[in-house]
């Protein structure tokens, strides 16, 4: 017999991950970068890169397109 996946365990461990900050921070670590909301600049897309850049802006003909950078959390 195959092994099932519990969907609902699954669902709660990626909700933990997600509120602990743990699914964002392994995502990055693994070189991906993360489109989202930001609730102060509505009308934006945030991106957050794999080195801490944070910029905002909007999709043109699939590509991103910076407006400005919010802030770096890099240690230099």
């Amino acid at each position: 017999m195959a092994n099932q996946l519990d969907v609902l365990a699954l669902a709660e461990e990626v909700k933990r991950d997600c509120e602990s900050g743990a699914l964002y921070q392994d995502l990055l670590s693994q070189g991906q970068t993360l489109y989202g909301k930001n609730p102060t600049y509505p009308d934006h897309i945030e991106r957050i890169t794999p080195d801490g850049k944070r910029t905002l802006g909007y999709w043109h003909h699939g590509q991103f397109v910076e407006d400005f950078c919010l802030l770096l959390n890099r240690v230099l």
